[in-house]
């Protein structure tokens, strides 16, 4: 599939602060800058609490920014998730979940047409029909509910109600973690296939490296609420230029090492919980075993380029 240069989807210096009932703050996503550009997959990946679900949510349309814009198009997205819908459309890590239990995959998937009112009764039950056989789901399983099928049957039919409209964007958080293994295989597979067919941009979320370096043409690697490194997925797992980056690559014992990517890192030990929202120099300072004095004094930005790094001492450099 053929990318092109210009986003179709994308967040610009986007921030989402919260409140606690005391009214503490906490920064769940800070300066978070990511393209989509039509045809591709992005990755999106990082540790639990890092802020990928709160940015699919800014692009969903689902979390409002504190600071920060989302374009489509290039235009200032505004008025929410009827601005984005139906041309971007998300799948979930728990597709039974988002589902009506007492409804048929049928109906679910047929929903969608019937909100944004597109077609007959009779037009709206054969595209659905049509769209779960795309994704290997036979008219006699459709049938069934939820709780009826597998996992893997039931994420297949969670990837047809978001495909039905026909969007333009994919949000993909986490969608196979929950599945067994040779099923998530199989929905990967599924995923590019979709891509190929339809010309998506997708955004594909996940804390595991190596599944992202399966399907994603591009990957952004979040820490702390903010983006610390980006660019073309060979780049990302083979030549880690952040120290953050290459931990998570030396922790995922599927990805084969190399020279300049088996750095056998590891996490400063550290009391209590850090993850350097607060920290006035850079995020990752506290655990980073490479850390140097001015690491705790300034807070790097990451910088235009192919690949690159919000670090002040990249690996590699």
């Amino acid at each position: 599939m053929t990318t092109t240069t210009s986003p179709v989807l994308e967040v610009q210096g986007g921030g989402v602060t919260f409140r606690d009932a005391d009214r503490n703050e906490f920064r769940a996503i800070d300066a978070v800058d990511l393209q989509l550009r039509r045809g591709e997959i992005l990755g999106l990946v990082g540790e639990s609490g890092c802020g990928k679900s709160t940015t699919a949510r800014v692009l969903m349309g689902l979390q409002r920014l504190t600071s920060g814009r989302v374009l489509l198009d290039g235009a200032p997205v505004a008025g929410g998730r009827r601005s984005l819908a139906p041309r971007v459309q998300a799948i979930f890590q728990n597709p039974a979940g988002s589902f009506n239990p007492r409804r048929s995959l049928l109906d679910s998937v047929a929903e969608p047409l019937r909100v944004w009112k597109q077609g007959n009764a009779t037009e709206r039950r054969e595209r659905a029909l049509e769209e779960l056989a795309r994704v290997g789901i036979s008219p006699q399983m459709a049938q069934r509910r939820p709780s009826e099928v597998s996992g893997g049957q039931c994420q297949r039919a969670a990837i047809a109600r978001a495909t039905v409209l026909r969007p333009e964007v994919l949000i993909c958080d986490e969608p196979v973690s929950a599945l067994d293994v040779s099923i998530q295989a199989q929905i990967l597979e599924l995923l590019a296939e979709l891509r190929e067919e339809q010309g998506l941009a997708m955004l594909f979320i996940s804390h595991d490296l190596s599944v992202v370096a399966t399907l994603c043409d591009r990957t952004a690697v979040m820490y702390a609420g903010t983006v610390v490194e980006q660019g073309d997925t060979p780049d990302v797992t083979d030549r880690p230029r952040h120290p953050y980056t290459a931990i998570l690559h030396d922790s995922v014992p599927t990805l084969a090492p190399s020279a300049s990517a088996a750095t056998g890192l590891r996490m400063r030990p550290a009391t209590g919980t850090v993850d350097g929202r607060a920290e006035p120099g850079c995020r990752f300072a506290a655990l980073c075993p490479l850390v140097q004095d001015d690491c705790r004094a300034a807070r790097p930005d990451l910088q235009p380029g192919a690949h690159t790094a919000a670090c002040l001492h990249p690996l590699g450099a």
